[in-house]
């Protein structure tokens, strides 16, 4: 009887047991200024959702529970997510002036928290903040990375009618060092130095393929 090689796989691949999903999943993107990784977070959302897996996204929800755990107003720690650090005037003069002050340290350590905590939950996207830098460590992570040629995120800036008024090579080239220099701050170093398991350029795919891609990666990675 000759060997069927189909019939030996097929057999292989019936006594092999599923990979467990990660206890623990996360998703957390890097992004140059003008790639909208909120529009694609919000359609990669429902695209899993039609998979039956229930994930969800945060943003800005990080600054504000950092800043309840601080017990401050979030303006007074937004300094810290615009790449800003205090000046030795500025800390005595808040030492004075708030019975809430807190320095930098303190600031730095209590959004590390609160960032590692969504990602312990799981089934959650950390959409900028430093996630890659203060989660690289954790187990059941998918660190992204969305890029794309200056023109291309010039012209992506262009289409939407906030950003009709405004200077956008300038906006451009303060909010990518902004990014940069967040994400180096809590790193403690260069960017370039940080690993990324995929790093997408969104020039060369629509937006279905992108989050296509990263359904796939996920797939990979067992986080659903």
């Amino acid at each position: 009887m000759p060997y069927d090689l189909l019939t030996y796989f097929e057999k292989r691949l019936a006594d092999t047991k599923p990979v467990k999903k990660q206890k623990t999943a996360f998703i957390t993107i890097s992004r140059q200024t003008g790639c909208n990784a909120t529009g694609i977070v919000i359609d990669l959302v429902k695209a899993l959702k039609a998979e039956g897996a229930k994930w969800s996204y945060i943003n800005k929800e990080i600054l504000e529970n950092a800043a309840n755990k601080l017990r401050l107003n979030p303006s007074r720690i937004n300094y810290i997510f615009e790449a800003a650090k205090k000046t030795h005037v500025d800390e005595i003069v808040a030492a004075f002036s708030s019975r809430y002050y807190k320095n930098d340290k303190v600031v730095r350590k209590t959004i590390t928290e609160v960032i590692r905590h969504y990602a312990a939950e799981g089934n959650i996207i950390i959409v900028g903040r430093a996630g890659v830098a203060t989660t690289s460590d954790m187990p059941g992570g998918l660190h992204l990375r969305f890029t794309a040629p200056y023109e291309w995120r010039l012209n992506s800036l262009k289409k939407r009618k906030e950003f009709q008024n405004k200077d956008l090579a300038a906006f451009i080239r303060m909010h990518d060092m902004k990014k940069r220099k967040l994400i180096e701050s809590f790193y403690g170093n260069d960017l370039s130095e940080i690993q990324f398991d995929l790093t997408l350029n969104c020039a060369a795919f629509t937006r279905n393929q992108i989050i296509s891609l990263i359904t796939s990666a996920m797939k990979m990675k067992n986080l659903i």
